[in-house]
């Protein structure tokens, strides 16, 4: 947990809504900070405003008696207010920000870090003993569990210990993937796919041997061990280096008729649709942007003009956004021969999906396979309520009593190369389905990423119900 004085100076950077851009500037200049906050009545975070805002807002003629949430960035990186000194630091340098806000889980603002609260190499030791509470799990809880604690620690992998943090295994992303893709049942321990004799180093490490170490090794995550090994810290490899832009961008299909959630489509496009406090689409841009991708095309048809109306350039949303209109449905690819051929690989989502996927993994998930084309998956457990009777030649070979098959579904997340777009048609209907059956046609590499992270399809009632309560419950 952050122990500085960033909690301290929220009166003079919160300031309520209806203040004029005037009176911000002059509360900025005060502070000292180079931003503030904006915050509703019941102290929840409304959005962020920074000197560079303000300057922008005044080169665009806006007035400045104008109330201050008209140019306010609605969208900006938060973290809890538990986040340690490291993590805070890697977070504000991935995205490229000088102010961090704090809230809570209900959104109330507990704190405003600088970066300049920060050094470069501050905090490892204690961050690394901090996590510990989140990232170390019992070798017998399920595989399902396990996800869910990777999910909630945000380190890329679990410590799986035994009584008095007795190191068992390590239990990274990739690991579970690769079980997934094996057909492990969610509900097998997660020690029997943790790696049960990782890497570990005893007592003290330096942060240069230990990035050395990791480098040569090709890990992401360093055990720290006592002389009992009994873990003590643990290190992750983005605590020791920076990491260079993400350089993906990223095409959104927001064209869809969202037929099956009529009538609540009649007057708003699906990817419109609120979910808590704004559309599913805006939620959408911003996990796409705290990953680092601020480069965003999106694919319109039904009611274009109510997404365009509502994002505008997306400088508000902190990307650059641009369109293109389909005058005739082009299917989920068609679309791509329209947008102009990015330099590099480039994510492809449906416009209906919320999810918590980190694009930085994919991507590098994506690299390593030498893929050019990505498909994420979904595994979803079909229950057959009858017995089921393996027939070869005549004769039964099993049978089986109401069994639960494994299956992969559609994500409708990819990552493409830009060459594959050279396998799609001009101005015509053509699905990602088709471009995938092309593509493996062809002979050329197509990888599947098993998504575990939240995900949500929310094309019928009962999905975007589901969607409305896990956002209500913070799931998402």
């Amino acid at each position: 947990m952050i122990s500085l004085d960033s909690k301290k100076r929220l009166d003079d950077v919160v300031v309520p809504l209806g203040t004029s851009i005037a009176d911000t500037l002059a509360r900025i200049d005060r502070a000292g900070t180079g931003a503030v906050v904006l915050s509703r009545t019941d102290g929840s975070l409304y959005g962020l405003i920074t000197d560079g805002d303000v300057r922008r807002a005044i080169l665009r003629g806006v007035s400045l008696d104008d109330p201050c949430e008209t140019i306010a960035n609605r969208n900006p990186v938060t973290a809890r207010d538990s986040i340690s000194a490291r993590d805070a630091l890697h977070l504000m340098t991935q995205h490229d920000i000088s102010h961090l806000p704090l809230v809570d889980q209900a959104g109330v603002i507990r704190g405003f870090l600088l970066r300049k609260d920060l050094g470069a190499g501050k905090g490892l030791d204690e961050s690394a003993r901090e996590r510990l509470s989140s990232v170390v799990v019992e070798p017998d809880i399920t595989l399902s569990e396990a996800i869910s604690r990777l999910d909630q620690a945000g380190a890329g992998a679990v410590v799986l210990c035994e009584e008095g943090r007795k190191v068992y295994g390590l239990l990274t992303d990739g690991d579970v993937r690769k079980a997934i893709l094996r057909g492990v049942s969610l509900d097998a321990r997660c020690g029997e796919v943790a790696n049960r004799n990782p890497l570990t180093v005893e007592g003290s490490i330096a942060s240069a041997d230990a990035l050395r170490l990791m480098t040569l090794r090709g890990i992401d995550h360093l055990p720290v061990v006592d002389a009992r090994g009994n873990l003590i810290e643990f290190l992750l490899r983005r605590d020791l280096i920076q990491e260079g832009p993400l350089n993906l961008s990223a095409v959104v299909m927001a064209g869809g008729f969202g037929t099956r959630l009529l009538p609540l489509t009649e007057a708003v496009p699906k990817p419109m649709l609120p979910l808590g406090d704004r559309p599913l689409l805006e939620r959408t841009i911003q996990q796409l942007r705290r990953s680092g991708i601020h480069e965003v095309h999106l694919t319109t048809h039904y009611l274009s003009e109510t997404i365009s109306q509502h994002f505008g350039d997306g400088q508000d949303f902190g990307v650059s956004l641009t369109y293109s209109n389909e005058e005739q449905p082009l299917g989920t690819a068609g679309g791509l021969k329209r947008t102009t051929r990015p330099e590099g690989p480039f994510v492809v989502i449906n416009g209906d999906i919320l999810t918590g996927v980190s694009f930085q993994d994919m991507l590098s998930y994506h690299r390593k396979h030498r893929a050019e084309m990505t498909v994420g998956v979904r595994k979803y457990e079909l229950n057959v309520p009858f017995g089921v009777v393996d027939c070869e030649d005549g004769w039964i070979r099993e049978l089986r009593e109401k069994p639960t098959l494994p299956l992969f579904i559609n994500a409708g997340i990819y990552i493409l190369e830009p060459g594959v777009c050279d396998y799609i048609p001009d101005d015509t209907r053509f699905d990602m389905t088709d471009l995938v059956r092309g593509l493996l046609g062809e002979g050329r590499p197509v990888a599947s990423y098993p998504i575990i992270e939240y995900w949500q399809d929310v094309g019928r009632h009962e999905d975007y119900e589901q969607a409305q309560e896990d956002v209500r419950n913070g799931r998402i």
